[in-house]
C-alpha cells in the first residue's frame, strides 16, 4: 500500500496503516515466540486419526458391554483395539504378524469361556501385542518385556493426565528470557471459550428467534426434546464412555520410554552380595539339620499313607490329610527359596552340592506325599475347587523344585531358572483354562463310593457347567437319582442369553440346559425362587 500506489478516495490514516494487507495471516507469530499449546485433536502426531479411532472404540464398546454380561465381546473388542492401533502405527509385517498370532492365542481362553483366567491371558496378549508393534524395528526383541510393563504403567493415568494437560497446559518458557519477563498466554481452554462463545451464543438467539416465528420448527423441537430421561442412567453411562476412553488411549498413541542414565559399571570386588545372613558353614549346618528332620518327617507319612501305620488315638484319616496338606506345601515353597538363596555357597565345600540335592529331592518327596493326603481328604468329603486348585499348585512346586536341582546340577544362572519356571507356570494356567473344572468336581463327587449323601447344595452352586458330569454320573448308575429341589440349579435361561455373552464351552453344554436330566424337556428353570438356581 506504499509507494507510488494510491487508492483514491481512502483515507490517508487508512493507508498509512495498510501494511496488514500484506500479511499472509493475522495469527501470525514472531519468530522469537514460542509457539501456542497445542489442543486435544494435536495430543500427538496422529492426531485427527487417533481421535477418530478413540471415538468409534469407545463407540463400540458401548455396543459390545453395555448392558451385556462379558463374553465373546471380549475377544472382538481385543481385536478391533488392537487392529486400530496397528494401523495408526504402520508396524513392520515382521512385527505385525507374530504380535498378531499372539494376541489370537491368547484369546482362545476367552472364547472358550470368560472367567478371570481367561479375562487376565486376554489382557496380557493385548499389552504385549500392542507393545509389539509399538516397538521401533530397529530395536531387539528383548526390549519387548519392557515396553509391555510401560505400556502397563501408562494404562490408568496417562490418558487422564494428557487430558488434563490440554485443559491446563502449563505456558512454555523461552530460554532467552527470565522468569520475570514471561509472556502469560492464554490456556487452550480459555482460547476455546474465546473462540466459541460468540457463535454458540448468536446461534442460540437465532433459533429463539425462528422458534417464535415458524410454529412447526417449534413443534418439531418439542417432540424431539419430549423423552423420558433417567439422569442416573445416563451419568453411569458418560462415566463408562470416559473410563473407557482414558483406557484405551495409551494403546493408540503410545508414550516414548525415558531411558534413564546408564548405570556405573561395579567391579567384582566392589559389587555386594545379598547374604541373608547365610555363609558356607551355616548352608552346611543348615543343610545337615533340614534333611535329617525331612527325612524322619517323609518316613512317618510314608509309613502312614502307604505302610497302614496307626494314627494317634482320636485322629481320623480324613482329620490328618487336612492338617497337614497345606503346611507341607508351604514348606515346600520355602525350600525352594532356601535354595536359592544357598546357592552361592554351594562350590565352597564338595558336601554341600550332593546335600542340596537331597534337600530339594526330600522336598520334592513331601510335595507329592501333600497330594497323597489331599487325595485321601478328597475320598472323604468330596472334590472342591480350592482342593482341585491346591494339586495343581502342588505339582507346580515339585516341578519347580526339579527343575531348581537341575539349574543347581548344570550351573544355570536364576535368569534361566526363572523363564523355564514361569514358562511353565503360565502353560499350565493356559491349559486350565479350557478344563471344565465344573464338570470334573460333579463327576468325582458323585462317582464317590461313600454312605454319606452327595453335598447338592455345593454342587447346585456350579452351575449350568456341571451338567455333563452329572449326566455323566447318570449314565454310569441306573439307580442314580437328583432331589427334585435340585434339578433346576443346572439349568441355563435362554432368554438371558445374547451373542455377545457367548462362549464355546457353554455352547457345548448348552444340550444339556433345557433337560430335567430325565430325558423331559421343561426348558426354563422351574424355580425362581430359589437364588442359587440363578
Amino acid at each position: 500500500m506504499t509507494g507510488d500506489y494510491t487508492v483514491r478516495g481512502v483515507p490517508a490514516s487508512l493507508a498509512q496503516d495498510g501494511w496488514w494487507l500484506s500479511c499472509d495471516s493475522a495469527d501470525e507469530l514472531p519468530a522469537d515466540k514460542p509457539l501456542p499449546q497445542r489442543n486435544w485433536a494435536d495430543l500427538s502426531r496422529k492426531g485427527s486419526g487417533a481421535l477418530l479411532a478413540l471415538v468409534v472404540l469407545v463407540a463400540l464398546a458401548d455396543w459390545l458391554f453395555w448392558g451385556y454380561v462379558p463374553g465373546l465381546s471380549v475377544a472382538l473388542f481385543s481385536w478391533a483395539l488392537f487392529g486400530a492401533a496397528a494401523l495408526l502405527n504402520t508396524p513392520d509385517k515382521r512385527q505385525i504378524k507374530p504380535a498378531l498370532l499372539l494376541l489370537l492365542l491368547t484369546s482362545l481362553p476367552v472364547i472358550e469361556q470368560y472367567q478371570a483366567l481367561s479375562l487376565g491371558f486376554q489382557l496380557f496378549g493385548l499389552i504385549v501385542a500392542v507393545a509389539w508393534v509399538h516397538l521401533p524395528v530397529k530395536d531387539h526383541f528383548a526390549a519387548l518385556p519392557a515396553a509391555a510393563l510401560h505400556l502397563l504403567r501408562a494404562l490408568p493415568l496417562t490418558g487422564l493426565r494428557k487430558f488434563l494437560q490440554t485443559l491446563f497446559p502449563k505456558p512454555s518458557v523461552p530460554k532467552s528470557e527470565t522468569p520475570q519477563k514471561t509472556d502469560k498466554r492464554p490456556s487452550s481452554l480459555s482460547k476455546h471459550f474465546r473462540n466459541w462463545s460468540f457463535p454458540l451464543g448468536g446461534a442460540l438467539v437465532l433459533i429463539t428467534l425462528l422458534l417464535q416465528a415458524n410454529p412447526l420448527l417449534e413443534q418439531s423441537l418439542v417432540d424431539i426434546l419430549s423423552f423420558d430421561l433417567d439422569l442416573m442412567v445416563l451419568l453411569q453411562r458418560v462415566l463408562f464412555w470416559g473410563g473407557t476412553a482414558l483406557m484405551i488411549w495409551p494403546f493408540l498413541v503410545p508414550t516414548r520410554i525415558q531411558k534413564s542414565p546408564q548405570a556405573k559399571t561395579t567391579t567384582p570386588q566392589n559389587q555386594k552380595r545379598l547374604s541373608f545372613g547365610l555363609n558356607a558353614g551355616s548352608v552346611l549346618r543348615a543343610l545337615v539339620m533340614f534333611n535329617l528332620i525331612l527325612g524322619v518327617q517323609s518316613l512317618m507319612d510314608l509309613s502312614i499313607l502307604i505302610g497302614g501305620a496307626e494314627l494317634p488315638e482320636g485322629m481320623t484319616l480324613a482329620r490328618y490329610a487336612h492338617r497337614g496338606a497345606y503346611p507341607l506345601l508351604a514348606t515346600a515353597m520355602l525350600a525352594g527359596g532356601f535354595a536359592l538363596a544357598a546357592r552361592p555357597y554351594l562350590s565352597s565345600h564338595a558336601s554341600l552340592k550332593p546335600l542340596m540335592m537331597l534337600w530339594l529331592g526330600q522336598n520334592a518327596l513331601l510335595g507329592l506325599t501333600s497330594v497323597l493326603r489331599l487325595d485321601l481328604y478328597v475320598a472323604s468329603f468330596g472334590l472342591t475347587y480350592l482342593r482341585l486348585y491346591a494339586m495343581i499348585w502342588i505339582g507346580l512346586v515339585v516341578a519347580g523344585l526339579l527343575q531348581t536341582a537341575w539349574q543347581i546340577l548344570k550351573a544355570r544362572s536364576n535368569r534361566w531358572l526363572l523363564l523355564r519356571c514361569t514358562s511353565l507356570g503360565l502353560g499350565v494356567l493356559y491349559l486350565c483354562a479350557f478344563v471344565n473344572f465344573a464338570s470334573v468336581i460333579a463327576a468325582q463327587n458323585l462317582s464317590m463310593n461313600s454312605a454319606q449323601s452327595p453335598d447338592w447344595y455345593y454342587l447346585c452352586t456350579l452351575g449350568p457347567n456341571a451338567a455333563s458330569g452329572i449326566q455323566a454320573a447318570q449314565r454310569a448308575d441306573a439307580d442314580f437319582a437328583i432331589p427334585p429341589d435340585y434339578a433346576f440349579c443346572w439349568q441355563r435361561a435362554e432368554d438371558q442369553r445374547n451373542w455377545r455373552e457367548w462362549g464355546f464351552r457353554s455352547w457345548r453344554v448348552s444340550s444339556y440346559a433345557g433337560l430335567d436330566f430325565d430325558g423331559t424337556d421343561t426348558g426354563k428353570a422351574k424355580s425362581d425362587e430359589d437364588p442359587i438356581g440363578r
